[in-house]
């Protein structure tokens, strides 16, 4: 019998609901999208989630006052072109008249993200989700701006047509404990 070892990849949105759909992966983590993409999948909510802007917690503008133009004068890191953080981030900015910085990096690589938040002083634009255990741990802080508008549900995709194996299961259940915590 063969045994295949879980893989574990980060994709956009689209990438993900496509792989779901053409059985190139048997579960994924991402955001309700649109009913008509939805269709043949499977969507169990695990949480809400906004936009936040955070810093490692001796960011010298955690000591400033602090506004979204302000935010704008140091370097930023937030998602690529096309995803919903970054379509939160740009209605953000153009809310308040404000445009991205030269400085200005875009992935999906959280682990980068994260150590040019930690070791360099950028401002990271990034779904709660993704830092939940760093700002409970102190390594990351929250920037008091405002980002009205900006919750989006965050929960497991599955297809409605094929059983899922027991590894996927355990995956899930792992999930879902983690999320009642």
């Amino acid at each position: 019998m063969d045994h295949f070892l879980p893989v574990v990849d980060t994709m956009n949105n689209t990438m993900l609901l496509a792989g779901l759909k053409a059985a190139e992966i048997d579960i994924g983590i991402g955001r309700m999208s649109d009913p008509e993409l939805m269709c043949g999948l499977h969507y169990e909510l695990l949480f809400m989630e906004s936009l936040k802007l955070v810093v490692h917690p001796a960011h010298p503008l955690l000591s400033a006052n602090v506004t979204l133009s302000r935010v704008m004068e140091w370097p930023v890191v937030l998602s690529p072109q096309g995803t919903v953080p970054r379509r939160q981030a740009e209605a953000l900015l153009a809310a308040q008249s404000c445009t991205l910085p030269d400085a200005c990096v875009e992935t999906l690589s959280a682990s980068l993200s994260r150590q040019l938040a930690i070791e360099h002083n950028y401002v990271w634009f990034v779904p709660s989700g993704a830092v939940r255990e760093d700002l409970r741990e102190g390594k990351l802080s929250v920037l008091p701006v405002s980002t009205p508008d900006s919750a989006e549900p965050i929960g497991i995709l599955t297809r409605v047509d094929t059983p899922l194996s027991h590894g996927a299961l355990a995956i899930i259940a792992c999930i879902r404990q983690t999320q009642s915590r």
